[in-house]
């Protein structure tokens, strides 16, 4: 007989064990314990089997406690700021975005690539190739023709070219990445003084999360800072992300943000890395495709 079955032997005896019969069941027990102790080789026998029986147990009692034990609880990996904040308002959705921007990877390439087309692909607005040393190749600018055509010099305007800065790719790398300390960079680079109630820090502060290459934590400041500025508003989720519309002056600008990629990726009306101010009637949106390439101009 094995171990299982003198316990379900016991077991079932129990149960129908009554008054009288552990009467004579505890009588028998005595008369045992009177007799000669058993041979060793029985003892070791009856010894190997509770022992058996207690590592059992023991085996059992140290997997309850690990199947309830602190350890195997699952580990909820942190929030990110997608989890935490609803997408209900401009400013939750500028500051996911700043999160998102804050852990995005390191872009890697040959070329800065802009590119601005409708929707449709009916319409093109240029597009330009810059590399890190400042060299620039553009197709389509205004002021170039519909070929691929080289320019001396490959700097970044920081805002329109009548009231902004241009900048060098060192000197967007070496912008605050502390919100507040970003927007008054920014400002103080500005012709000019406030708009209205709008503070003239807008333009170029959606210049470096549009258009120009800044890095991740510039990036990530220019988000938080737009989402302390009046004048921005979230109108609803649309195809691809969240439609934003910002007023500055008479200029009113829609723009949708993937606030999951950080990316701009259409716009109404914009102000350009070389300068200009780009913008669309009758509802159209310009389509912005940025970031780094190895490929090659064309």
């Amino acid at each position: 007989m094995n171990d299982l079955e003198l316990i379900r032997r016991l077991r079932s005896e129990m149960a129908e064990t009554g008054p009288d019969a552990l009467t004579g069941a505890r009588e028998r027990l005595l008369a045992v314990m009177a007799r000669q102790p058993a041979p060793r080789r029985s003892r070791r026998t009856l010894t190997m089997r509770v022992t058996g029986l207690a590592a059992a147990a023991a085996v059992a009692a140290a997997a309850v406690v690990i199947a309830t034990g602190p350890a195997a609880l699952p580990v909820k990996p942190p929030a990110a700021a997608g989890d935490v904040l609803p997408l209900t308002s401009a400013r939750n959705v500028l500051l996911v975005a700043a999160d998102s921007a804050e852990r995005a990877p390191q872009g890697s390439g040959t070329y800065w690539h802009i590119k601005r087309e409708s929707e449709d692909g009916r319409r093109f607005w240029g597009e330009s190739w810059t590399t890190r040393d400042g060299q620039r190749w553009s197709r389509g600018e205004p002021g170039n023709g519909p070929g691929v055509v080289k320019e001396p010099s490959g700097t970044f305007w920081l805002g329109p070219a009548d009231s902004g800065t241009e900048v060098t790719m060192d000197e967007l790398e070496a912008l605050p990445t502390d919100p507040e300390a970003l927007r008054q960079k920014v400002t103080a680079m500005q012709q000019g003084g406030p708009v209205g109630e709008h503070d003239v820090a807008l333009l170029p502060l959606a210049s470096l999360i549009a258009e120009l290459p800044a890095p991740a934590d510039v990036r990530s400041a220019a988000f938080r800072a737009l989402a302390g500025l009046p004048g921005v508003r979230r109108t609803g989720a649309v195809d691809g992300g969240e439609e934003l519309l910002i007023q500055n002056g008479r200029h009113e600008s829609r723009l949708v943000v993937d606030p999951e990629t950080s990316r701009v990726i259409r716009t109404s009306w914009i102000p350009t890395a070389t300068g200009g101010l780009m913008g669309t009637n009758r509802g159209l949106l310009i389509k912005l495709t940025t970031g780094w390439t190895d490929e090659l101009p064309r």
